[in-house]
C-alpha cells in the first residue's frame, strides 16, 4: 500500500513541473503588467558636505562647485518608486575622502529600506571642489519687515545675538557679499514680539546667495558664538500710526516795506506719522517744523521744499510711517498790506452773449479768485456776493480757446489787484439731425 502511494506522488512528475513552471510564468506576467520594474530620476538632490574640519585645519575652506545638486536614478518596481521623493536620498561628500584632483567621491543612502544600494545610481558621482584661503569679515545686520498691519507699524527692533554679525568664509566669496539680511514678517501685528528667522545673505547685484554659497560660511555673532542655522531673534516694538497729523510752519524775517505774508500751506496738508502711545500723546495733532523760513524782504509769494527727515529725527520715539516721502512743499502767499482774494462761485459769475448751439467748457471750472486791494487799512472784509463779476462770451462763438478777461464791479474802497482770466474752450454742439446722419 505504501509502495502505491509513493508510485502516485512520484509519477507524472514533468507533468508537475510544467505545471509549476506556466504558473511562474503567469505570476511573473501579472507582477510585471501591474508593477513593472523600471527606472525613475529624482533631480535637484542637495549634496551634504561633511567634515569640513579638516580642510579648516589647514587654514582653507571648501568651495563646491557646480550646483551643490546630483540626480539620483532608481531602477525599482512602480509601487517603490511611486512613494519616493527627493527627501529620501541623503547624498554625502566626505571631505577626508578628497583626492589629488580636488575631487570627492559621493555616496548615497535611501531612507526607504526597499531600495537597496545597487538599485540607486547618481550623477554626477563625485563633487569637484575649490580649495581657497578663509576670510573673515563683520557685516552690520539690517532687520527689514514684510506685510503690513492695520493701524500699527514696526517702530523699533532688536536683535539677541546683536546688530553685527561676523562670517568667514572663502575668499571668492566674501568678495562678492554686500548685505546680512534678517526679513521678519510682520503681518497683523499690533503687539511687541520676539520671532526667529533665518539670516539671507546678498551679493553687490542683489542676488540672494544660493545655498551651496551659504553653506561654505560660517555664522558667527559679535562674541564669537557661532549661529546655528543661520538663525537669530528679532524682537518687534509695535507703534501705533497717527494720521491727518499738520505741520506747522515759522517764518524769520520781515517781507518788504508794505507787504506781508497773507497764508501758508504745506503740500500735502497733513502726514502720517507712528510712535510710542506716550510719544503720540506729547506731540498731539501737530508738527512744529524744526526749519523755519525766511520771507526777509520778499515781495511776491514762493514756494520751499522742506525734508522732514531731521524734525522728526529730533523727537524720540516717532517716525514718519514707511514708504512715507518726507519732502514737504511750503508754499508762503505774500500780498501787499490791505490786498486780499475773493473766491467767486462761476455759477455766480453774470455771463454775457453766450452763444447758442456751443459747448463750453470753463477753467478753472469751481471758482474764481478775485485779488483785491484796499485803499484803506480800516476796510471791511469783502465778502463774494458784495462782487459783480462778469464776462462776455462773444468770442466763444467760434471753436476755439479763449481766454477772456473778467470785468469786476468792487464796492467802494477798494480796486482790482490784478486782472481777472477765465479760460474757455468751447465747441459746436452736434444737432439731433447730425447726430442721426452721423449714426
Amino acid at each position: 500500500m505504501k509502495n502505491k502511494i509513493i508510485e502516485k506522488l512520484a509519477g507524472n512528475v514533468l507533468l508537475k513541473l510544467t505545471a509549476l513552471l506556466i504558473a511562474f510564468l503567469i505570476w511573473l506576467l501579472v507582477t510585471n503588467t501591474e508593477n513593472p520594474v523600471s527606472t525613475e530620476l529624482y533631480t535637484n538632490v542637495p549634496i551634504t558636505i561633511v567634515n569640513q574640519d579638516s580642510i579648516a585645519d589647514i587654514g582653507k575652506v571648501v568651495e563646491a562647485e557646480g550646483s551643490g545638486t546630483v540626480t539620483v536614478r532608481v531602477t525599482e518596481r512602480r509601487s517603490i518608486r511611486d512613494r519616493l521623493k527627493n527627501s529620501d536620498f541623503y547624498v554625502e561628500a566626505d571631505m577626508e575622502n578628497i583626492n589629488e584632483m580636488n575631487s570627492v567621491p559621493l555616496t548615497v543612502i535611501c531612507s526607504n529600506p526597499a531600495v537597496s544600494w545597487d538599485e540607486i545610481q547618481i550623477w554626477p558621482s563625485s563633487l569637484k571642489v575649490t580649495l581657497e584661503d578663509k576670510v573673515e569679515q563683520q557685516f552690520a545686520i539690517t532687520v527689514s519687515t514684510i506685510g503690513d498691519s492695520s493701524g500699527y507699524e514696526v517702530g523699533a527692533t532688536e536683535i539677541a545675538q546683536g546688530k553685527n554679525i561676523y562670517l568667514a568664509g572663502p575668499r571668492s566669496i566674501m568678495q562678492i557679499i554686500d548685505k546680512v539680511v534678517a526679513q521678519v514678517p510682520a503681518s497683523g501685528l499690533k503687539n511687541d514680539v520676539t520671532k526667529t528667522v533665518t539670516l539671507k545673505v546678498y551679493d553687490k547685484n542683489g542676488s540672494e546667495l544660493n545655498e551651496n554659497q551659504l553653506n561654505s560660511l560660517e555664522f558667527k555673532d559679535s562674541n564669537g558664538a557661532v549661529i546655528t542655522n543661520r538663525e537669530v531673534q528679532v524682537s518687534l516694538k509695535m507703534w501705533r500710526i497717527a494720521n491727518d497729523v499738520k505741520l506747522q510752519v515759522d517764518t524769520t524775517g520781515t517781507p518788504a516795506f508794505g507787504y506781508r505774508v497773507s497764508a501758508i500751506n504745506t503740500i500735502p496738508a497733513t502726514i502720517s506719522l507712528a510712535g510710542t502711545e506716550k510719544a503720540l500723546e506729547a506731540l498731539g495733532s501737530v508738527l512744529d517744523l524744526s526749519e523755519a523760513i525766511s520771507v526777509a524782504g520778499v515781495k511776491e509769494s514762493f514756494s520751499q521744499e522742506i525734508d522732514l527727515t531731521a524734525t522728526v529725527a529730533l523727537l524720540p520715539e516717532l517716525k514718519l510711517i514707511n514708504g512715507s516721502d518726507p519732502i514737504v512743499t511750503v508754499e508762503i502767499q505774500v500780498e501787499k498790506n490791505g490786498d486780499t482774494s475773493v473766491s467767486v462761485p462761476i455759477g455766480e459769475v453774470e455771463f454775457l452773449n453766450q452763444p447758442r448751439n456751443m459747448s463750453l467748457v470753463f477753467t478753472p471750472a469751481e471758482k474764481l479768485t478775485i485779488p483785491v486791494h484796499a485803499l484803506s487799512q480800516d476796510a471791511a472784509e469783502l465778502a463774494s456776493g458784495e462782487l459783480k463779476v462778469r464776462v462776455d462770451l462773444s468770442p466763444c462763438s467760434e471753436e476755439g480757446t479763449h481766454e477772456l478777461v473778467a470785468e469786476v464791479e468792487l464796492p467802494e474802497g477798494y480796486e482790482l489787484a490784478s486782472e481777472v482770466t477765465l479760460t474757455v474752450a468751447s465747441a459746436k454742439q452736434m444737432t439731433s439731425s447730425e447726430t442721426i446722419s452721423a449714426g
